[in-house]
Protein backbone atom coordinates (compact mmCIF):
# COMPACT_ATOMS: atom_id res chain seq x y z
CA UNK A 1 0.00 0.00 0.00
CA UNK A 2 1.32 3.43 -0.98
CA UNK A 3 -0.05 6.90 -0.43
CA UNK A 4 -1.19 9.03 -3.37
CA UNK A 5 0.47 12.43 -2.97
CA UNK A 6 -0.79 14.07 -6.15
CA UNK A 7 -3.30 13.84 -9.01
CA UNK A 8 -2.52 15.16 -12.46
CA UNK A 9 -5.18 17.55 -13.73
CA UNK A 10 -7.29 16.36 -16.68
CA UNK A 11 -6.16 12.76 -16.07
CA UNK A 12 -8.11 9.53 -15.76
CA UNK A 13 -7.57 9.59 -12.00
CA UNK A 14 -8.98 13.12 -11.74
CA UNK A 15 -12.07 12.14 -13.73
CA UNK A 16 -12.66 9.16 -11.42
CA UNK A 17 -12.51 11.34 -8.33
CA UNK A 18 -9.36 9.75 -6.88
CA UNK A 19 -7.81 12.23 -4.46
CA UNK A 20 -4.55 13.17 -2.85
CA UNK A 21 -4.27 11.25 0.42
CA UNK A 22 -6.03 8.14 -0.88
CA UNK A 23 -4.09 4.86 -0.67
CA UNK A 24 -3.25 2.67 -3.65
CA UNK A 25 -3.56 -0.96 -2.53
CA UNK A 26 -3.13 -2.93 -5.75
CA UNK A 27 -3.14 -2.84 -9.54
CA UNK A 28 -4.67 -5.81 -11.35
CA UNK A 29 -4.49 -7.73 -8.07
CA UNK A 30 -0.76 -7.06 -7.65
CA UNK A 31 0.37 -5.36 -4.44
CA UNK A 32 2.03 -2.00 -5.09
CA UNK A 33 5.17 -1.26 -3.09
CA UNK A 34 6.66 1.68 -4.98
CA UNK A 35 6.62 3.79 -8.15
CA UNK A 36 8.26 1.09 -10.23
CA UNK A 37 5.50 -1.38 -9.40
CA UNK A 38 2.92 1.28 -10.25
CA UNK A 39 4.56 2.08 -13.59
CA UNK A 40 4.92 -1.59 -14.54
CA UNK A 41 1.46 -2.82 -13.65
CA UNK A 42 -0.42 0.15 -15.12
CA UNK A 43 1.28 -0.20 -18.53
CA UNK A 44 -1.64 -2.13 -20.04
CA UNK A 45 -4.97 -1.37 -21.68
CA UNK A 46 -7.14 -2.84 -18.92
CA UNK A 47 -6.31 -1.78 -15.38
CA UNK A 48 -8.05 -2.42 -12.06
CA UNK A 49 -7.07 -0.04 -9.29
CA UNK A 50 -7.94 -0.91 -5.70
CA UNK A 51 -8.05 2.40 -3.83
CA UNK A 52 -8.66 2.96 -0.13
CA UNK A 53 -10.60 6.15 0.61
CA UNK A 54 -10.55 6.65 4.36
CA UNK A 55 -12.08 3.36 5.56
CA UNK A 56 -13.63 2.27 2.24
CA UNK A 57 -11.91 0.20 -0.46
CA UNK A 58 -13.07 0.98 -4.01
CA UNK A 59 -12.20 -0.97 -7.18
CA UNK A 60 -11.85 1.15 -10.33
CA UNK A 61 -11.95 -0.61 -13.72
CA UNK A 62 -10.14 1.40 -16.38
CA UNK A 63 -9.80 0.98 -20.15
CA UNK A 64 -7.03 3.11 -21.68
CA UNK A 65 -4.25 3.19 -24.24
CA UNK A 66 -1.35 0.87 -23.46
CA UNK A 67 1.09 3.47 -22.16
CA UNK A 68 -1.40 6.16 -21.16
CA UNK A 69 -0.68 7.52 -17.69
CA UNK A 70 -3.53 7.19 -15.21
CA UNK A 71 -2.38 10.34 -13.46
CA UNK A 72 -1.39 9.26 -9.97
CA UNK A 73 1.71 10.53 -8.19
CA UNK A 74 2.59 8.20 -5.36
CA UNK A 75 4.87 8.70 -2.40
CA UNK A 76 8.65 8.60 -2.80
CA UNK A 77 10.43 5.31 -2.49
CA UNK A 78 12.34 4.73 0.72
CA UNK A 79 15.98 4.05 -0.07
CA UNK A 80 17.31 0.65 0.94
CA UNK A 81 20.40 0.97 3.09
CA UNK A 82 23.77 -0.66 2.54
CA UNK A 83 25.09 -3.13 5.09
CA UNK A 84 28.59 -3.28 3.61
CA UNK A 85 31.63 -1.68 5.23
CA UNK A 86 33.61 -0.82 2.12
CA UNK A 87 37.13 0.25 3.08
CA UNK A 88 36.97 3.25 0.72
CA UNK A 89 33.38 4.32 1.40
CA UNK A 90 33.10 8.09 1.10
CA UNK A 91 30.43 8.24 3.81
CA UNK A 92 33.02 7.19 6.40
CA UNK A 93 35.27 10.00 5.18
CA UNK A 94 32.78 12.81 5.77
CA UNK A 95 33.35 15.33 8.56
CA UNK A 96 30.90 15.70 11.40
CA UNK A 97 28.09 18.20 11.23
CA UNK A 98 26.81 17.65 7.68
CA UNK A 99 23.13 17.11 6.97
CA UNK A 100 21.85 13.64 7.84
CA UNK A 101 21.34 12.22 4.29
CA UNK A 102 25.09 12.55 3.61
CA UNK A 103 25.74 9.82 6.19
CA UNK A 104 23.25 7.39 4.64
CA UNK A 105 24.72 4.52 2.62
CA UNK A 106 22.28 3.41 -0.06
CA UNK A 107 22.21 0.03 -1.77
CA UNK A 108 19.08 0.12 -3.90
CA UNK A 109 18.84 -1.43 -7.36
CA UNK A 110 15.72 0.66 -8.06
CA UNK A 111 17.78 3.84 -7.83
CA UNK A 112 20.47 2.20 -9.95
CA UNK A 113 17.87 1.79 -12.68
CA UNK A 114 16.28 5.22 -12.24
CA UNK A 115 19.31 7.41 -11.56
CA UNK A 116 22.45 5.40 -12.28
CA UNK A 117 23.44 4.79 -8.64
CA UNK A 118 26.00 2.03 -8.19
CA UNK A 119 25.07 -1.04 -6.16
CA UNK A 120 27.22 -3.96 -5.05
CA UNK A 121 24.35 -6.51 -5.18
CA UNK A 122 25.61 -8.07 -1.94
CA UNK A 123 22.13 -8.11 -0.36
CA UNK A 124 20.21 -8.73 -3.57
CA UNK A 125 18.15 -11.89 -3.08
CA UNK A 126 16.23 -14.15 -5.44
CA UNK A 127 13.04 -12.09 -5.26
CA UNK A 128 15.00 -8.95 -6.17
CA UNK A 129 16.62 -10.68 -9.14
CA UNK A 130 13.28 -11.98 -10.39
CA UNK A 131 11.67 -8.56 -10.06
CA UNK A 132 14.48 -6.91 -12.01
CA UNK A 133 14.01 -9.38 -14.85
CA UNK A 134 10.20 -9.29 -14.78
CA UNK A 135 9.99 -5.49 -14.79
CA UNK A 136 12.95 -5.07 -17.17
CA UNK A 137 14.88 -2.75 -14.83
CA UNK A 138 17.69 -2.25 -17.30
CA UNK A 139 20.39 -0.99 -17.37
CA UNK A 140 21.82 -1.38 -13.87
CA UNK A 141 25.14 -0.05 -12.57
CA UNK A 142 27.19 -2.46 -10.47
CA UNK A 143 30.10 -1.77 -8.12
CA UNK A 144 32.29 -4.82 -8.62
CA UNK A 145 35.77 -3.71 -7.46
CA UNK A 146 37.05 -7.30 -7.51
CA UNK A 147 35.79 -10.76 -8.38
CA UNK A 148 38.45 -12.57 -6.33
CA UNK A 149 36.40 -13.58 -3.30
CA UNK A 150 38.96 -12.88 -0.60
CA UNK A 151 39.77 -9.42 -2.01
CA UNK A 152 36.09 -8.66 -2.54
CA UNK A 153 35.35 -9.55 1.08
CA UNK A 154 38.17 -7.30 2.26
CA UNK A 155 37.14 -4.35 0.09
CA UNK A 156 33.42 -4.57 0.87
CA UNK A 157 33.78 -5.56 4.52
CA UNK A 158 31.60 -8.64 4.12
CA UNK A 159 32.06 -12.11 5.59
CA UNK A 160 30.05 -14.41 3.33
CA UNK A 161 30.23 -15.23 -0.36
CA UNK A 162 27.68 -12.87 -1.95
CA UNK A 163 27.61 -14.92 -5.21
CA UNK A 164 28.32 -11.88 -7.36
CA UNK A 165 29.11 -13.75 -10.57
CA UNK A 166 26.03 -15.99 -10.21
CA UNK A 167 23.83 -12.90 -9.91
CA UNK A 168 25.48 -11.24 -12.89
CA UNK A 169 25.00 -14.45 -14.89
CA UNK A 170 21.31 -14.64 -14.01
CA UNK A 171 20.66 -11.02 -14.94
CA UNK A 172 22.62 -11.07 -18.18
CA UNK A 173 21.16 -14.42 -19.24
CA UNK A 174 17.74 -12.80 -18.84
CA UNK A 175 18.54 -9.78 -20.96
CA UNK A 176 19.44 -7.18 -18.32
CA UNK A 177 22.16 -4.75 -19.39
CA UNK A 178 24.83 -4.08 -16.78
CA UNK A 179 27.66 -1.58 -16.43
CA UNK A 180 30.38 -2.26 -13.86
CA UNK A 181 32.61 -0.02 -11.79
CA UNK A 182 35.98 -0.69 -10.18
CA UNK A 183 37.37 1.70 -7.57
CA UNK A 184 41.06 0.93 -7.92
CA UNK A 185 42.92 0.73 -4.62
CA UNK A 186 46.73 0.62 -4.88
CA UNK A 187 48.18 -2.69 -3.76
CA UNK A 188 44.78 -4.34 -3.23
CA UNK A 189 42.67 -4.83 -6.37
CA UNK A 190 45.17 -3.80 -9.04
CA UNK A 191 47.76 -6.02 -10.75
CA UNK A 192 46.77 -9.68 -11.17
CA UNK A 193 43.56 -9.13 -9.16
CA UNK A 194 42.46 -6.49 -11.68
CA UNK A 195 43.29 -8.81 -14.57
CA UNK A 196 41.22 -11.60 -12.99
CA UNK A 197 38.30 -9.22 -12.51
CA UNK A 198 38.32 -8.24 -16.18
CA UNK A 199 38.67 -11.87 -17.29
CA UNK A 200 35.71 -12.89 -15.10
CA UNK A 201 33.53 -10.01 -16.30
CA UNK A 202 34.23 -10.13 -20.02
CA UNK A 203 32.49 -13.48 -20.40
CA UNK A 204 29.20 -11.71 -19.77
CA UNK A 205 29.71 -9.31 -22.69
CA UNK A 206 27.68 -7.88 -24.45
CA UNK A 207 25.03 -7.77 -21.70
CA UNK A 208 27.69 -6.58 -19.28
CA UNK A 209 28.70 -3.82 -21.61
CA UNK A 210 31.36 -1.70 -19.87
CA UNK A 211 33.77 -1.55 -16.96
CA UNK A 212 34.68 1.90 -15.63
CA UNK A 213 37.84 2.22 -13.57
CA UNK A 214 38.14 5.16 -11.17
CA UNK A 215 41.07 5.93 -8.85
CA UNK A 216 40.67 5.86 -5.10
CA UNK A 217 39.72 9.16 -3.48
CA UNK A 218 40.61 9.90 0.14
CA UNK A 219 39.57 12.85 2.29
CA UNK A 220 41.42 14.31 5.27
CA UNK A 221 38.88 12.75 7.65
CA UNK A 222 40.10 9.16 7.44
CA UNK A 223 40.69 8.35 11.08
CA UNK A 224 40.87 4.84 12.53
CA UNK A 225 39.90 3.40 9.14
CA UNK A 226 41.45 0.74 6.94
CA UNK A 227 44.89 1.98 5.80
CA UNK A 228 44.72 3.17 2.20
CA UNK A 229 46.75 5.50 0.02
CA UNK A 230 46.16 7.31 -3.26
CA UNK A 231 47.98 6.44 -6.47
CA UNK A 232 51.36 7.87 -7.33
CA UNK A 233 51.73 9.52 -10.71
CA UNK A 234 53.89 6.58 -11.80
CA UNK A 235 51.13 4.13 -10.86
CA UNK A 236 48.55 6.16 -12.77
CA UNK A 237 50.80 6.18 -15.85
CA UNK A 238 51.36 2.44 -15.48
CA UNK A 239 47.63 1.79 -15.31
CA UNK A 240 47.08 3.74 -18.52
CA UNK A 241 49.72 1.64 -20.30
CA UNK A 242 48.40 -1.61 -18.83
CA UNK A 243 44.76 -1.01 -19.71
CA UNK A 244 45.67 0.19 -23.23
CA UNK A 245 47.26 -3.20 -23.88
CA UNK A 246 44.26 -5.01 -22.43
CA UNK A 247 41.84 -2.82 -24.40
CA UNK A 248 43.47 -3.67 -27.71
CA UNK A 249 43.12 -7.40 -26.96
CA UNK A 250 39.52 -6.89 -25.86
CA UNK A 251 38.71 -4.90 -28.99
CA UNK A 252 39.87 -7.81 -31.11
CA UNK A 253 38.04 -10.35 -28.97
CA UNK A 254 34.78 -8.51 -28.24
CA UNK A 255 34.65 -5.76 -30.86
CA UNK A 256 34.54 -3.25 -28.00
CA UNK A 257 37.21 -1.77 -25.70
CA UNK A 258 35.17 -2.84 -22.62
CA UNK A 259 37.50 -1.10 -20.08
CA UNK A 260 37.40 2.69 -19.69
CA UNK A 261 39.57 4.73 -17.33
CA UNK A 262 38.05 7.83 -15.79
CA UNK A 263 39.30 11.28 -16.76
CA UNK A 264 41.08 11.55 -13.42
CA UNK A 265 43.70 8.95 -14.45
CA UNK A 266 44.86 11.01 -17.42
CA UNK A 267 44.71 14.41 -15.77
CA UNK A 268 46.55 13.37 -12.61
CA UNK A 269 49.11 11.45 -14.68
CA UNK A 270 49.59 14.61 -16.76
CA UNK A 271 48.75 12.74 -19.94
CA UNK A 272 46.62 13.92 -22.89
CA UNK A 273 42.95 13.06 -22.70
CA UNK A 274 42.03 10.26 -25.12
CA UNK A 275 40.05 11.04 -28.23
CA UNK A 276 36.32 10.29 -28.29
CA UNK A 277 36.91 6.92 -29.95
CA UNK A 278 38.53 5.69 -26.71
CA UNK A 279 35.14 5.68 -24.97
CA UNK A 280 33.05 3.82 -27.56
CA UNK A 281 29.50 4.98 -26.69
CA UNK A 282 30.48 6.92 -23.51
CA UNK A 283 28.66 4.31 -21.44
CA UNK A 284 29.59 5.77 -18.04
CA UNK A 285 30.06 9.46 -18.70
CA UNK A 286 28.15 10.35 -15.51
CA UNK A 287 30.90 8.49 -13.63
CA UNK A 288 33.53 10.90 -14.95
CA UNK A 289 34.53 8.58 -17.79
CA UNK A 290 34.93 10.73 -20.89
CA UNK A 291 33.03 13.66 -19.41
CA UNK A 292 35.81 16.16 -20.09
CA UNK A 293 36.46 14.85 -23.60
CA UNK A 294 32.75 15.14 -24.44
CA UNK A 295 32.67 18.71 -23.09
CA UNK A 296 35.71 19.77 -25.13
CA UNK A 297 34.43 18.17 -28.33
CA UNK A 298 30.97 19.66 -27.98
CA UNK A 299 32.50 23.06 -27.30
CA UNK A 300 34.68 22.84 -30.39
CA UNK A 301 31.69 21.82 -32.51
CA UNK A 302 29.72 24.82 -31.26
CA UNK A 303 32.50 27.43 -31.36
CA UNK A 304 31.14 28.89 -34.60
CA UNK A 305 28.00 29.82 -32.66
CA UNK A 306 29.83 31.75 -29.95
CA UNK A 307 28.89 35.43 -29.82
CA UNK A 308 31.48 37.86 -31.18
CA UNK A 309 30.90 40.41 -28.45
CA UNK A 310 28.85 41.58 -25.48
CA UNK A 311 26.99 44.92 -25.51
CA UNK A 312 29.11 46.25 -22.66
CA UNK A 313 32.25 45.31 -20.77
CA UNK A 314 31.56 42.42 -18.40
CA UNK A 315 33.91 40.82 -15.87
CA UNK A 316 33.26 37.21 -14.87
CA UNK A 317 34.83 35.16 -12.08
CA UNK A 318 34.64 31.52 -13.13
CA UNK A 319 35.14 28.81 -10.48
CA UNK A 320 36.55 25.34 -11.07
CA UNK A 321 38.21 22.57 -9.07
CA UNK A 322 41.88 21.68 -9.20
CA UNK A 323 41.43 18.60 -11.39
CA UNK A 324 39.89 20.34 -14.39
CA UNK A 325 41.50 23.74 -13.92
CA UNK A 326 44.41 23.98 -16.36
CA UNK A 327 42.75 22.01 -19.16
CA UNK A 328 39.47 23.84 -18.74
CA UNK A 329 41.32 27.12 -19.17
CA UNK A 330 43.30 25.89 -22.17
CA UNK A 331 40.44 24.34 -24.14
CA UNK A 332 37.47 26.51 -23.21
CA UNK A 333 38.11 29.63 -21.13
CA UNK A 334 40.86 30.99 -23.39
CA UNK A 335 38.48 30.77 -26.35
CA UNK A 336 35.69 32.50 -24.44
CA UNK A 337 38.12 35.29 -23.58
CA UNK A 338 38.21 36.20 -27.28
CA UNK A 339 34.64 37.51 -27.04
CA UNK A 340 34.83 41.30 -27.16
CA UNK A 341 33.94 42.97 -23.84
CA UNK A 342 34.16 39.69 -21.90
CA UNK A 343 36.89 39.29 -19.28
CA UNK A 344 37.08 35.98 -17.42
CA UNK A 345 39.12 35.39 -14.28
CA UNK A 346 39.35 31.61 -13.83
CA UNK A 347 39.83 30.74 -10.15
CA UNK A 348 40.90 27.23 -9.16
CA UNK A 349 39.40 26.59 -5.73
CA UNK A 350 41.28 24.17 -3.50
CA UNK A 351 39.16 21.75 -1.49
CA UNK A 352 40.08 22.72 2.06
CA UNK A 353 36.87 21.12 3.31
CA UNK A 354 37.65 17.51 2.31
CA UNK A 355 41.39 17.98 1.76
CA UNK A 356 43.52 18.82 -1.25
CA UNK A 357 43.58 15.24 -2.55
CA UNK A 358 39.90 15.76 -3.49
CA UNK A 359 40.10 17.79 -6.69
CA UNK A 360 36.85 17.29 -8.61
CA UNK A 361 34.66 20.35 -9.04
CA UNK A 362 31.49 18.55 -7.98
CA UNK A 363 32.75 18.21 -4.37
CA UNK A 364 33.50 21.89 -3.88
CA UNK A 365 31.65 23.45 -0.97
CA UNK A 366 30.37 27.00 -0.66
CA UNK A 367 32.54 27.75 2.37
CA UNK A 368 35.73 27.09 0.39
CA UNK A 369 34.45 29.14 -2.54
CA UNK A 370 33.65 32.03 -0.20
CA UNK A 371 36.93 31.91 1.71
CA UNK A 372 39.01 31.86 -1.46
CA UNK A 373 37.02 34.58 -3.22
CA UNK A 374 36.19 37.04 -0.44
CA UNK A 375 39.33 39.18 -0.87
CA UNK A 376 39.31 39.22 -4.68
CA UNK A 377 37.88 41.60 -7.22
CA UNK A 378 34.94 39.46 -8.36
CA UNK A 379 33.66 41.53 -11.26
CA UNK A 380 30.01 41.44 -12.23
CA UNK A 381 29.04 37.78 -11.97
CA UNK A 382 30.38 34.49 -10.57
CA UNK A 383 30.00 31.23 -12.49
CA UNK A 384 29.92 28.04 -10.38
CA UNK A 385 30.55 24.56 -11.88
CA UNK A 386 27.64 22.12 -12.28
CA UNK A 387 26.91 19.29 -9.81
CA UNK A 388 27.84 21.30 -6.72
CA UNK A 389 24.18 21.50 -5.66
CA UNK A 390 21.89 18.64 -4.67
CA UNK A 391 18.22 18.27 -5.60
CA UNK A 392 17.37 20.73 -2.82
CA UNK A 393 19.79 23.31 -4.32
CA UNK A 394 22.22 23.01 -1.40
CA UNK A 395 26.00 22.66 -1.35
CA UNK A 396 27.52 19.81 0.64
CA UNK A 397 28.15 22.19 3.54
CA UNK A 398 24.45 23.14 3.57
CA UNK A 399 24.81 26.60 2.03
CA UNK A 400 22.33 27.71 -0.60
CA UNK A 401 23.39 29.65 -3.67
CA UNK A 402 21.51 32.63 -2.22
CA UNK A 403 23.63 32.48 0.93
CA UNK A 404 26.80 32.52 -1.15
CA UNK A 405 25.52 35.44 -3.20
CA UNK A 406 24.73 37.41 -0.06
CA UNK A 407 28.15 36.73 1.50
CA UNK A 408 30.03 37.68 -1.69
CA UNK A 409 27.65 40.50 -2.70
CA UNK A 410 27.63 39.17 -6.25
CA UNK A 411 25.17 37.14 -8.31
CA UNK A 412 26.26 33.50 -8.57
CA UNK A 413 25.17 31.22 -11.39
CA UNK A 414 25.61 27.43 -11.51
CA UNK A 415 26.53 27.04 -15.16
CA UNK A 416 24.69 24.13 -16.78
CA UNK A 417 23.90 25.71 -20.16
CA UNK A 418 25.81 25.28 -23.40
CA UNK A 419 28.87 27.49 -23.57
CA UNK A 420 27.47 29.06 -26.72
CA UNK A 421 24.63 30.43 -24.60
CA UNK A 422 27.03 32.47 -22.53
CA UNK A 423 25.83 35.81 -23.91
CA UNK A 424 22.17 35.13 -23.03
CA UNK A 425 23.10 33.78 -19.59
CA UNK A 426 25.17 36.84 -18.72
CA UNK A 427 22.55 39.30 -19.91
CA UNK A 428 19.76 37.45 -18.11
CA UNK A 429 21.63 37.19 -14.80
CA UNK A 430 22.85 40.77 -14.79
CA UNK A 431 19.32 42.04 -15.37
CA UNK A 432 18.13 40.47 -12.08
Amino acid sequence: MVEIIGINKESIAAELGIEKGDKLLSVNGEKINDRLDYRYYTASESVELLIRKKSEDILYEIEKDMDEDIGLTIEDMQLKSCGNNCVFCFVYQNPKGLRKPLYFKDEDYRYSFLYGHYVTMTTMDESDLKRIVKQRLSPLYISVHATDLSIRKRLLGIKANDRLLEKIEYLTDNGIELHAQIVLCPGINDGSIFEKTITDLKRFYPRLKSVAVVPLGLTQFRKNLYPLRIHTQEELEGMIVKTNRMREDLKGELGNFFIYLSDEFFIKADKPLPEASYYDAFYQIENGVGEFRRMIDEFEDEMKDLPDSLPKKTNITWITGRLAGERFEKHIINRLRKITNLNIDLVIVENDFFGHTIQVSGLLVAGDIYNQLKNRDLGDLIFIPPRVLNEDALFLDNWSIEMLEEKLSRPCHVYTERFTDIRQVILRRLQH
